[in-house]
């Protein structure tokens, strides 16, 4: 009788190869879209948007967000505008909104509270 070895086979048999699988609900939060869900809340004097909800590039940085919304709001180059990214804080004009979103969005948008004031902070 022939003496065979079925350990190996075993490894590589097509039942035991494990085949890519979509993200996990961990995996999925850390891939940045290409375009996200931005909301605008006023706050303080500021004026309320017609729109409030945007998609934007992920690859915008704040500086660019804050030049959009004072274009939207019609802001003259005198008037102050504050952003703030869930009530909590002003981002760097460097920072990405892919990055802004990844950490700080809430089901699945990103909320950017703005005022004529410095209203949080």
């Amino acid at each position: 009788m022939e003496d065979t070895d079925t350990t190996n086979t075993a490894a590589t048999s097509p039942s035991n190869v494990t085949q890519p699988s979509s993200p996990t609900p961990q995996t999925r939060s850390n891939i940045v879209q290409d375009k996200l869900v931005v909301y605008f809340k006023n706050a303080g004097g500021a004026a309320a948007l017609k729109q409030k909800k945007f998609k934007l590039q992920s690859n915008l940085s704040f500086q660019n967000v804050t030049e959009k919304l004072r274009t939207q709001l019609k802001l003259k180059s005198n008037e102050s505008l504050f952003l703030f990214v869930n009530q909590v804080f002003q981002p760097s004009p460097d920072e990405t909104l892919g990055e802004l979103f990844k950490c700080f969005s809430h089901n699945d948008q990103l909320i950017i509270n703005y005022s004529d004031l410095p209203a949080w902070g």
